[in-house]
């Protein structure tokens, strides 16, 4: 969890600058959602909320209702996007090493 919240600081940094629109975070979920990925949903939510920033948006999003956020990150299964929207111009990042952090909250 610790590199999701460095991950988080950089895009935060981003957020602050004139230009910037939009910062969000993304969990993508489908069903069945197992215990693993509940937990994920979690550790996203606290990250988002510990770090008290309201230029920061979370949102939980079912894979089988946005096809074209499927596609246009790259999806295959679960997962977490960080996104950034500045001058009219997403950049994002698919958080898919998480799944190597399932038992460790604080990485």
């Amino acid at each position: 969890m610790k590199k999701i919240f460095a991950i988080l600081g950089l895009l935060l940094c981003f957020s602050t600058s004139v230009f910037a629109v939009d910062v969000n975070v993304y969990y993508y979920w489908r069903n069945p959602r197992c215990a693993t990925c509940k937990k994920f949903e979690t550790y996203t939510q606290n990250a988002i909320t510990k770090m008290n920033d309201s230029t920061v948006h979370y949102q939980t999003i079912d894979m089988s209702k946005d096809k074209n956020a499927v596609k246009k990150y790259n999806l295959y299964t679960k997962s977490v996007v960080l996104s950034k929207t500045q001058n009219g111009k997403e950049q994002w990042k698919n958080l898919d090493k998480i799944w190597n952090k399932v038992g460790n909250e604080k990485d």
